[in-house]
């Protein structure tokens, strides 16, 4: 899910997986088939409600093409964002 905070916007990797998908024409049905993932787990990567863990970052290499070191950066930005976006609205509510 897409974070708004005064001067930040966290974008989950799952965004970046959905063009991907959306380029491919591949169903998450077919994704989370391919990553040997449950429908229900890859739901939630692609919303933002869980961790790309490095094991996802090795499957996605190799389902998707681009690196690890690609989705680990975009996980560890996403993550640095979220927390951005928390000390913002928190500034803001004070």
């Amino acid at each position: 899910m897409v974070e708004i905070g005064e001067n930040t916007i966290a974008i989950p990797p799952g965004e970046t997986i959905k063009e991907m998908l959306a380029d491919r024409h591949m169903t998450q049905k077919e994704f989370a088939a391919r990553m040997d993932y449950s429908a229900k787990y890859i739901s939630k990567l692609i919303n933002g409600e869980a961790a790309l863990t490095q094991e996802t970052a090795l499957r996605l290499e190799i389902v998707l093409g681009a690196t690890a070191s690609f989705w680990n950066g975009l996980e560890a930005a996403y993550r640095e964002d979220l927390q951005r976006v928390k000390q913002e609205q928190f500034s803001e509510a004070g």
